[in-house]
């Protein structure tokens, strides 16, 4: 037998071709073979795992030495825990070195602990770095692992060594740290999640649970869907879908659109539901909710509400609301409901077509009806399809829009959304219109037992601001027409309304023909010639040759005239100053060689000026395009 004393607390000897450190049998192992053994829990189980297996391993190996090194009574404790390192080194970990040390004892209890130092080559990172290269973050598991154990052993409290800096991540040298876990706090945690881990054979059968426990939900919300799809392809309504849910969760169930009306409920009143949603708080952990799905809390309960989505926008939510003593499964019921949304949606998408069917069919018999293509009795009898009765007074609307400056929409995008926004504006006011498109506007027909108790002025100054509100950087301008009773003169009608819009602007968008006067009647196709005549002798210059800077100068003018010749009011609507708005108006008597506060010449001058935004409307346009 042959003993090898390395220090007081480290004796190897060998006996029977056996080693034996300290009286325990021991093994003389490669860090190639560790280096391997590494790599393979990596690839097998993962970092994380593998943290838990080297630490717990290395800390095994740090209490069974200081079990060792605490037989020693003629070592002081800060003695005891200098050997740690020693001994570290001499079994050929590490080369450790303590930098630091702040050790403080009351009695019997610690009232600090940090000690810092470094590991010079550690054999772990030098592994991990010849099998995977670089790391990300510290690698020295085993040698936290053991300062942890030995330490803990030593002191008889539970410490926590950490590295700050490692050589598997390209430093110099390894760095660490130790403390009492109460110190430690949240970084002390991450760590001790780790080492609860369960095993793996246990997590594995857990999965499995889990996985079955998935497919049983996805079971039956795949049977739940079907059975409301089955109810959408037989044309079924909301409430039949809503009825076949309520019969297998019995909840209450609330169907919205995007303006918080309900649509449909189940098992709760209107009232009761406008109330409580009034004290919805939202709660913002979602637990095990689908991501769309938001929770929120009352008085009495939580909802669930899941968004509906049509053509990429939210257009309506579906509700699930619990009370107090029932607890929303969270997974499978946020799963349901957003079936359930999904089944709204397509509903919505069908209402929709519906919808636009029929306003294009209805706005192509408008567009019949201006042509002449049919007698009266024929477009009486037309109109009955559409609950529509044509034999009463009605009003043709012109309506105009523009993009007020550059933006990035398309103008076919525009028809196409102001369509749709007249269309449900009239819907939702329980309207009946015929609505048709033209290239740059809409033309309406409204019959006055439409309008009720309002003016046709109100309603359309109602429809002009809801437009406004919904829409920005457009401008949304109105012709009304006079009031007409016979149905085969709609295309005269229209005419007006036509006429009637181009003496609209920003400032009073509403124009009716009537406000036109004798204008208005003296204006068509037949005299077109005269009224241009008219236009040039009291426009004279400003007129002809008509380019931007005229147009700006006639408009200045149009303002004065309309204000009354007030110069503070002509000067506010242009947003010019006084003295800006005195030199146009000089230099607009200069071309027209007249006094501007003659009022029989303002009268003149006011019809020249109507009749050249009706007559030369297109023209006009063109040159402010340019």
């Amino acid at each position: 037998m042959e003993t090898l004393k390395l220090n007081d607390f480290l004796h190897i000897r060998h006996k029977d071709e056996l080693w034996f450190a300290n009286n325990e049998r021991s093994l003389f192992v490669s860090t190639r073979a560790f280096g391997a053994m590494q790599r393979d829990l990596i690839e097998n189980i993962g970092i994380n795992r593998m943290k838990t297996f080297f630490f717990k391993y290395g800390y095994q190996l740090g209490v069974e030495d200081a079990q060792e090194v605490a037989k020693r009574d003629n070592l002081s404790l800060l003695e005891k825990i200098e050997f740690g390192p020693i001994i570290h080194a001499l079994k050929g970990y590490t080369k450790s070195h303590i930098t630091e040390k702040d050790f403080e004892v009351e009695g019997n209890e610690i009232k600090s602990f940090r000690f810092k130092g470094i590991w010079e080559n550690s054999y772990e990172a030098e592994q991990h770095f010849k099998n995977f290269g670089m790391s990300q973050g510290p690698v020295c598991y085993t040698l936290t692992g053991y300062a942890t154990g030995y330490v803990s052993g030593v002191v008889g409290v539970d410490v926590f060594f950490k590295e700050l800096e490692c050589q598997g991540q390209g430093a110099s040298c390894c760095v660490w740290e130790g403390r009492l876990v109460s110190e430690w706090k949240e970084e002390a945690e991450e760590f001790f999640s780790y080492s609860k881990e369960l095993p793996i054979l246990k997590e594995l059968e857990q999965t499995n649970e889990k996985l079955m426990m998935e497919k049983r939900n996805l079971t039956l919300v795949s049977k739940t869907y079907n059975e409301l799809t089955n109810e959408l392809i037989k044309g079924n309504s909301i409430d039949s879908i809503l009825d076949i849910l309520h019969k297998q969760y019995h909840l209450p169930i609330v169907v919205e659109d995007s303006r918080q009306h309900v649509l449909a409920c189940m098992d709760i009143n209107l009232e009761d539901f406008e109330a409580i949603r009034e004290t919805f708080s939202e709660i913002p952990d979602k637990k095990q909710c689908h991501s769309k799905v938001r929770i929120f809390s009352y008085e009495n309960g939580i909802c669930l509400m899941s968004p509906i989505y049509l053509l990429g926008k939210v257009v309506g939510s579906c509700s699930f609301l619990y009370e107090r003593n029932r607890t929303p499964n969270y997974e499978i019921d946020s799963m349901i409901l957003d079936r359930l949304a999904s089944i709204c949606s397509l509903l919505f998408l069908k209402e929709k077509t519906e919808v636009e069917s029929l306003e294009q069919v209805k706005g192509h018999f408008l567009e019949e009806i201006i042509s002449g293509k049919y007698t009266q009795r024929e477009i009486m009898r037309k109109a009955d399809y559409f609950q529509l009765d044509l034999s009463d007074h009605y009003h043709a609307v012109a309506l105009t829009y523009k993009f007020l400056n550059t933006c990035d929409e398309k103008e076919f995008t525009l028809h196409k959304k102001t369509f749709e926004m007249v269309s449900a504006y009239f819907r939702e006011e329980n309207l009946n219109v015929l609505i048709g498109q033209q290239p740059d506007s809409l033309i309406l027909l409204i019959t006055e037992k439409e309008v009720s108790q309002k003016t046709m002025e109100k309603t359309i100054r109602a429809l002009v601001a809801f437009l406004r509100k919904q829409t920005k950087n457009v401008q949304f301008l109105a012709g009304i027409s006079s009031e007409n009773s016979n149905i085969l003169e709609a295309g005269v009608a229209m005419e007006e309304a036509r006429s009637a819009v181009r003496l609209s602007s920003r400032d009073e968008p509403i124009t009716l023909f009537s406000d036109l006067g004798m204008l208005g009647i003296l204006i068509n196709d037949q005299n077109e010639k005269a009224i241009k005549k008219m236009i040039r002798d009291h426009l004279g210059v400003l007129y002809d040759d008509l380019d931007k800077n005229k147009l700006e100068m006639i408009e200045t003018l149009y303002r004065f005239l309309e204000q009354g010749g007030n110069l503070d009011q002509t000067a506010e609507s242009l947003a010019l100053s006084k003295s800006g708005l005195r030199y146009r108006l000089n230099k607009i008597t200069d071309l027209l060689n007249h006094d501007l506060r003659d009022p029989q010449k303002q009268f003149q001058l006011m019809m020249a000026l109507k009749a050249l935004k009706i007559v030369e409307h297109e023209r006009i346009n063109k040159i402010q395009a340019e």
